[in-house]
């Protein structure tokens, strides 16, 4: 007797219907920005950002877990915040240096994109192997890709709400290309940062965080760029203190391995 097919129920695909919505967005930015649309390219790459967000969330919520999911999520995520951003500020300020003869201007772009590559590449490998146990799990290593592609779009935000003079010195190539270099160097080097898994709140908190919330949205709506601004500012400020947080867990943890080791020798 054969065993009846196999049935998904199509709420169980809703992530995998996000992380391919946020693909798509991310590939939209490169049009705008062949399109001379800046702002709307990194628009998309933001709206990316949050749908790459709420993609694990709602899997984890509706218990969609599956390993076509976080295989979708690493291509979106090398798409939407590797290979977008990349294009975007090669359009945007390292091109007319390019046609200048500027050899290193199409590189910047590559190693931008490559090194978030592996950056997404040693996640997966993380994500699977060591203890899951372990608290130092909850800690990034390097900044992750999202963060990286609003970091790498950083000048470009800055440029849209200073004068003309400064704005020509935040898209200065060198300038664009130095910060990129930098922002890629920060995604794979072994820097703890901050994870959403280290967020709690009480509950008696949970209207006031609703409420900034709400703020930081209608900032994002109203005052979108300055916004954007502070919010990476905000993070590259918060980055010393993610380190700090991390080394006093860590030699928590260590002592307490070595404490357990002491126990089951005695014994």
């Amino acid at each position: 007797m054969q065993k009846p097919p196999r049935k998904l129920p199509i709420h169980k695909m809703i992530p995998n219907m996000i992380t391919l919505t946020a693909m798509a967005v991310g590939l939209t930015s490169i049009k705008f920005a062949i399109a001379g649309k800046w702002e709307h390219a990194v628009i998309a790459i933001v709206v990316a950002a949050f749908m790459d967000a709420f993609d694990g969330a709602a899997a984890r919520l509706l218990k969609a877990q599956s390993k076509l999911g976080a295989e979708l999520d690493s291509f979106s995520d090398l798409v939407c915040f590797g290979v977008a951003p990349a294009l975007v500020i090669y359009l945007w300020a390292l091109e007319a240096a390019a046609l200048d003869g500027a050899r290193w201007a199409w590189p910047v772009a590559l190693v931008f994109a490559m090194a978030v590559t592996l950056r997404l590449a040693r996640f997966n490998i993380a994500s699977e192997e060591g203890d899951l146990n372990d608290p130092m799990r909850k800690y990034f290593t390097g900044v992750p890709s999202p963060v990286g592609a609003g970091l790498c779009l950083l000048p470009m935000i800055v440029s849209f709400q200073t004068p003309e003079a400064f704005g020509v010195v935040v898209q200065n190539p060198i300038v664009v290309g130095l910060w990129a270099m930098v922002v890629a160097a920060m995604m794979v080097s072994n820097i703890p940062t901050f994870s959403s898994k280290q967020v709690h709140i009480s509950y008696k908190l949970k209207i006031p965080a609703l409420g900034l919330f709400a703020i930081l949205l209608a900032g994002l709506i109203n005052a979108t760029w300055p916004t954007l601004t502070l919010i990476g500012v905000a993070y590259l400020l918060a980055m010393p203190f993610g380190v700090r947080h991390y080394q006093k867990r860590a030699a928590a943890y260590a002592a307490g391995q070595k404490d357990m080791e002491a126990d089951d020798t005695e014994d």
